[in-house]
């Protein structure tokens, strides 16, 4: 498992883009793709659970497009 962390938001922040992101890219549930979407607004940094690196390279790569600054999280 890769992790991926969410810590900021930039203006324009699409975030029903950001919430289908995780639903069709990553499998999450609408409840936790939504609950990570008011966590990042809120200003928490959310750290999410990805199954491979090119996976979450191009989760990555998306969520910049729709406003949120992301990277991978090294151990």
């Amino acid at each position: 498992m890769v992790k991926v962390i969410l810590y900021n938001w930039r203006e324009g922040l699409e975030k029903v883009s950001l919430t289908k992101l995780q639903r069709d890219m990553l499998g999450k549930s609408l409840r936790e793709s939504k609950t990570n979407v008011d966590f990042l607004l809120s200003g928490k940094n959310v750290i999410i659970e990805v199954e491979t690196i090119d996976l979450a390279n191009e989760f990555l790569k998306e969520a910049n497009k729709i406003g949120v600054d992301c990277e991978l999280l090294i151990n």
